[in-house]
C-alpha cells in the first residue's frame, strides 16, 4: 500500500505522531541551549582590562576587547536559548491541542485525514477556539487503562493554562491584581513541559481510539 492510499487513520496517526516529533526535537534544542549557555562561567573568568585604539576614531576613544567580547557572547546565549524556548513553546502547544483536534473528532466518529492547525499573524501555532485553554475530559475511553494518567496530565495543563493563553495572547483572563509573580513564572515555565506531556498521552488515547479502524484493514 503506497502513501497515497493510506487509510485515513493512518494518514491522522503520522500527522499526530510528527507534531510530536517536532516537539521533542524543540525540547531537545531548548535543553541544548540552556546547557550551553552555563558552560561559560562569566563569573569565574579573568577579567583582563587592557583596551585598543582604533586609528580611524579619536585618541581618546579606545576600546576594550575583552569587555566586548563577554557581552557579545551573553547576548548571543540569552537571544538563542529565548528562541529556543519559544520554538518548543510553539511546538509542545502544538502536539498537545494538536493530539486532541484529533482524538475529539474520533470519539465523535469523524475520519479527518490530517490534524488541521492554523498559524497567526507571528507565525505560531492557532490552538482551536473548541480546545483552549484545557481540551475537555474525553468520553469514550473508560476501557483504556491509560484514562487516569490521562486526566493527571489534563489537571496540570488546567493548572498552567490560563495565564499562559494570556501570555501567548490567544485570550484574555481575569488576572487578579495581587497576582503572585513567583506564581505565574512557574506556571509559565510548566506550561510547554505540561502540554508536551498531555501531547503524549493524547497521542496514546488516539491509538486506543483507532483500534476498532484498524482491526478490519488487518483482515
Amino acid at each position: 500500500m503506497t502513501r497515497t492510499t493510506l487509510p485515513w487513520f493512518e494518514t491522522l496517526t503520522d500527522s499526530v505522531a510528527a507534531l510530536g516529533a517536532a516537539a521533542q526535537e524543540a525540547r531537545a534544542a531548548r535543553r541544548a541551549a540552556q546547557a550551553a549557555g552555563t558552560q561559560v562561567k562569566f563569573d569565574q573568568l579573568r577579567h583582563v582590562v587592557g583596551s585598543i585604539a582604533d586609528p580611524c576614531r579619536p585618541s581618546a576613544v579606545t576600546d576594550r576587547p575583552h569587555d566586548r567580547a563577554l557581552l557579545a557572547i551573553v547576548a548571543a546565549h540569552l537571544a538563542h536559548e529565548s528562541r529556543m524556548a519559544e520554538l518548543y513553546d510553539d511546538a509542545a502547544a502544538a502536539y498537545a491541542f494538536g493530539a486532541a483536534w484529533a482524538l475529539l473528532r474520533v470519539l465523535d466518529g469523524q475520519q479527518p485525514h490530517l490534524v488541521e492547525l492554523g498559524r497567526q499573524a507571528d507565525g505560531r501555532t492557532e490552538i482551536p477556539d473548541e480546545l483552549f485553554p484545557v481540551p475537555p475530559a474525553f468520553k469514550g475511553l473508560d476501557a483504556w487503562d491509560g484514562l487516569q494518567q490521562f486526566e493527571q496530565a489534563r489537571a496540570e495543563l488546567d493548572r498552567v493554562g490560563d495565564l499562559w493563553a494570556y501570555v501567548r495572547g490567544l485570550d484574555q483572563p481575569d488576572i487578579p491584581d495581587t497576582f503572585d509573580l513567583g506564581d505565574v513564572n512557574e506556571k509559565l515555565a510548566a506550561a510547554p513541559d505540561a502540554a508536551f506531556t498531555y501531547g503524549q498521552i493524547a497521542e496514546s488515547a488516539l491509538t486506543f481510539a483507532l483500534l476498532d479502524h484498524r482491526h478490519p484493514h488487518r483482515r
